[in-house]
């Protein structure tokens, strides 16, 4: 997962841009009376996001007991994404956040759409909070359930919040097999010692949004499209100049970003180079 900038937009005044269009002056109103309410209630979202609790966000079936959460809902569909201004105003400018283009989730999509961290449906208060709206890839928007945090150590990782690339938590393992590579993913266990909350945190994060089979998909293409040379410099170079060379591959890559599909893949291989041997 990616870090990505916090966007910083003023949660009262994006309400009012996106109720001004309203048609209905009773229901422009109820938005327009209820902004400071909204601003107030993300403002403690940050304050909780911040601190990790997402336990005390609570979720409301009505917006300042005046507002449906249909209604809601609508107000991000029809005004914030529609809205020919409040989009290039803010959906826009939220969507650029994120770095080339990548999907801060997988990293390995474009960024095509905003997500709402916690779902609008659920909870309707955030529809058009900013810190709750992530620019993702399809893949991921689709594939993340419509489901409340009830547990701190549940919660996905939010790129807006978390920190984690300063600890190597992903770990790759590749198996050499008759028919091609066997290759897999998962959360470096020992993580689990140095911190076990955030282990749960990032098993959960990685189930959620299935990346061991988004990772290893990339990874078998990865390795179809060098395992050719890889071989031929096993034998020309031997292990451990192939060794230093990928290590020098990873050093470089991990200046960027150190966890992803193909740095973790990088470590594996450096860890078992005899995988790359011809046999």
């Amino acid at each position: 997962m990616r870090h990505l900038i916090k966007p910083n937009f003023n949660v009262k005044n994006i309400v009012e841009d996106c109720a001004s269009s309203i048609q209905s002056v009773e229901k422009r109103k109820r938005f327009t009376d209820s902004s400071s309410y909204i601003q107030s209630k993300s403002e403690e979202y940050d304050s909780s996001a911040k601190l990790g609790e997402w336990e005390n966000i609570t979720h409301e079936s009505k917006v300042n007991g005046i507002i449906e959460s249909n209604e809601m809902v609508s107000l991000y569909n029809d005004k914030f994404v529609k809205h020919s201004p409040e989009r290039e105003q803010y959906y826009d400018k939220i969507m650029g956040l994120a770095i080339n283009g990548k999907c801060p989730i997988c990293g390995i999509g474009q960024v095509s759409t905003l997500d709402h961290y916690l779902a609008k449906t659920i909870y309707p208060t955030y529809a058009v909070t900013p810190i709750n709206l992530v620019p993702v890839c399809r893949d991921c928007n689709t594939i993340k359930k419509d489901t409340p945090i009830t547990s701190n150590n549940a919660a996905p990782f939010h790129p807006y919040f978390d920190h984690i690339d300063n600890l190597i938590w992903l770990k790759a393992n590749v198996e050499r097999k008759d028919c091609g590579f066997g290759i897999s993913y998962c959360i470096n266990p020992d993580i689990k010692d140095i911190d076990s909350n955030l282990y749960s945190r990032l098993n959960s994060h990685f189930s959620l949004y299935d990346l061991s089979k988004a990772y290893a998909t990339q990874a078998t293409t990865e390795i179809a499209e060098n395992i050719t040379i890889w071989e031929k410099k096993y034998k020309e170079w031997g292990k451990e100049i192939l060794r230093k060379y990928l290590q020098e591959c990873l050093e470089s890559k991990e200046v960027y970003q150190r966890n992803t599909w193909n740095t973790a893949l990088l470590r594996a291989l450096i860890e078992d180079i005899d995988v790359l041997k011809t046999n």
